[in-house]
């Protein structure tokens, strides 16, 4: 059963379609004033057009000289040409508008999305908000902008309405009443198709989610070996294959209601249109009204029918749109835990900070237990300590509460003092140099990616690429060697698949790379998550010979499954399933001949019978 915080709420369709209308106010008046002088020209457009017959006939009956006739039908032509030229005006106007809210909507969504806590990524709740939002921002035809169509339509149909209303009960009102009871009911049918779509929309939402990773996943080069080595071209193909079909079924019973719908309300039209036409013609033949009233009333039939019917369905499309518009209220309403505004100031940069935590307890949305389960640890300044375990011991998950990607779900995390949430997060950041074990390397070239900032003026950290800095920090990783063989030496792009002279680095050289970037950052406290993984003997030798300069001045946090590897730090944390059962120095942890002691001498003999390539 779903909480009450995961369920996706229901919005008011009057107070979604006010939250959009003050967004277009906000953004483009000029573009909202446009669509609203559409309203009178399009009912004057309408009436005129239903009224010249009338007059033409009647002045013809009358006798009316031919010279009298050109002036009437050079007066309509003219009145026409104004028409048309000013809704000609009034298009151009909002095609060279057009789309700017959507895309300035589009921007603040992926905003929203780039900034949004780091354990929302991981919620279903949260891709299915965000997807439902992408998925009408994205169309082409965004209910947060084209909503004011709906409802510059829709007034002119009431306008219309009101405008011919008078002028039919100048016959019988009964024969307004005949078209409005009729055309009113034709509201049923044209939310059934809307109604039923946002009612079953969750039934292919998680579907859509999935072949768009899916689709993703085929064009990911870094899969592209696992795919093409275990023949999972068929397999990937075969998925989204399944899951469009199921989409598509669901496509299928949506627009098998429109049809009924339509086929529903032609005929409530046939029955109206036929009422009203007897009425008149029974008037006409009682000499009620003259053949000018019976051709112009005849045309007002057509024209309110069409209105009313516009109405009910206008009212339904601004329904449906105002359930899309929750989408967006929906996404941008997502509780974001960590602070985004203005935080308590950050310790000095260069100098290493304490971490304590606090009963800390965490648990993974919709796991059933705890991964971390009662930790208190106290992290000196300029400590370094080292988190060993098994797989699954929480080690990963206790880093990213540390950086502030996670909020404890129990328990609290200080940082000199003050908890994380008391920061801004963004700022918060700025803190922390971090080498993770899973990292996708974008196409860029070499130094913008160890600096985070182009060669020329970086429009958001205004400041440049210090390419003495990110040498020394490539020569400290050790892939200097490696650069210097580049003809292009750091302006190397990366990723050949995009760029023509671009290279491919092994997992040893990314590993560098990555560890060069944490470096050149400088911040207050490194964070290695398994740095070694992928190098070679002498290369991990090497990182080990230089970690003490590496962390100066810092308070650094390394994780390794090598225990050999731990020695140099100052304290060593042992976890097993999300608790810290041992602690202490390597010397202390061996004598106390616990868990920890017989886990480094397993491995120990491994390395030892050359069972393990180091």
């Amino acid at each position: 059963m779903k909480t009450k915080e995961n369920q996706t709420k229901k919005y008011n369709s009057i107070g979604s379609l006010l939250w959009a209308l003050r967004n277009m106010w906000n953004h483009d008046r000029v573009y909202l004033f446009s669509f609203f002088l559409f309203i009178p020209i399009s009912i004057i457009s309408r009436i005129a057009g239903d009224y010249f017959p009338k007059v033409l006939i009647d002045a013809l009956g009358s006798g009316q000289a031919f010279s009298k006739l050109t002036e009437l039908i050079l007066l309509y032509m003219a009145i026409l040409c104004i028409i048309q030229l000013l809704k000609h005006y009034l298009y151009t106007r909002q095609m060279a508008r057009r789309y700017t809210l959507t895309t300035a909507i589009q921007e603040q969504m992926l905003n929203k999305d780039d900034t949004t806590d780091c354990e929302n990524h991981e919620r279903q709740e949260y891709q299915k908000r965000k997807n439902l939002a992408m998925s009408d921002a994205c169309g082409g035809n965004s209910s947060a902008e084209f909503f004011w169509q709906d409802l510059v339509a829709l007034l002119q149909s009431v306008l219309g309405i009101t405008a011919y209303a008078s002028l039919m009960t100048a016959i019988h009102p009964l024969l307004f009443v005949i078209i409005l009871a009729v055309s009113l009911l034709s509201y049923i049918p044209a939310r059934w198709q809307t109604a039923y779509t946002e009612k079953h929309k969750d039934q292919w939402e998680k579907e859509s989610r999935r072949r768009v990773y899916l689709e993703g996943l085929s064009e990911d080069f870094d899969r592209a070996k696992d795919i093409k080595l275990y023949d999972m071209t068929g397999w990937i193909e075969k998925m989204i294959g399944d899951y469009q079909a199921y989409q598509m079924m669901w496509d299928k019973r949506c627009s098998l209601r429109g049809l009924w719908a339509s086929v529903f309300s032609s005929v409530l039209t046939f029955l109206q249109n036929g009422a009203a036409y007897l009425f008149l013609i029974l008037t006409l033949l009682d000499d009620t009204i003259s053949v000018g009233d019976f051709v112009f009333f005849f045309g007002a039939v057509s024209s309110i029918s069409g209105y009313i019917r516009s109405l009910a369905g206008q009212v339904a499309a601004l329904a449906s749109r105002a359930d899309k518009i929750g989408y967006y209220r929906d996404f941008f309403s997502i509780e974001e835990k960590f602070n985004h505004g203005k935080g308590c100031p950050l310790p000095p940069k260069g100098m290493p900070v304490t971490i304590e935590m606090r009963d800390v307890w965490y648990k993974y949305d919709g796991a059933e237990d705890y991964t971390i389960k009662g930790i208190d640890l106290t992290v000196s300044a300029g400590e370094k300590l080292a988190l060993v375990g098994m797989n699954g011991a929480g080690k990963t998950t206790l880093i990213q509460l540390i950086c502030g990607f996670y909020l404890p779900t129990k328990g609290e995390i200080l940082i000199n003092g003050q908890p994380i949430p008391a920061y801004n997060i963004e700022e918060y950041y700025t803190l922390i140099s971090a080498v993770f074990q899973d990292i996708s390397i974008p196409a860029m070239t070499i130094v913008q990616f160890i600096t985070s900032c182009d060669d020329e003026m970086d429009r958001d950290n205004e400041e440049t690429a210090d390419r003495a800095r990110a040498e020394a920090a490539l020569r400290q990783s050790g892939l200097w060697e490696k650069i210097e063989t580049l003809p292009k030496g750091m302006d190397t792009y990366l990723r050949k698949g995009i760029f023509d002279d671009a290279i491919d680095l092994s997992g040893g050289e990314t590993q560098k790379l990555l560890l060069a970037r944490a470096i050149y950052k400088g911040g207050s406290l490194l964070v290695l998550d398994e740095p070694t993984a992928a190098l070679d003997p002498i290369a991990e030798n090497n990182l080990y010979l230089q970690y003490h300069t590496l962390t100066e001045n810092k308070t650094s946090i390394y994780i390794s499954h090598r225990f050999a590897s731990t020695r140099f730090c100052d304290r060593i944390i042992l976890l097993e399933d999300g608790k810290i059962i041992e602690s202490g120095s390597h010397e202390k942890l061996m004598e106390q001949n616990g868990s920890y002691a017989y886990m480094f001498g397993v491995q120990a003999k491994y390395y030892q019978d050359g069972k393990i390539d180091a």
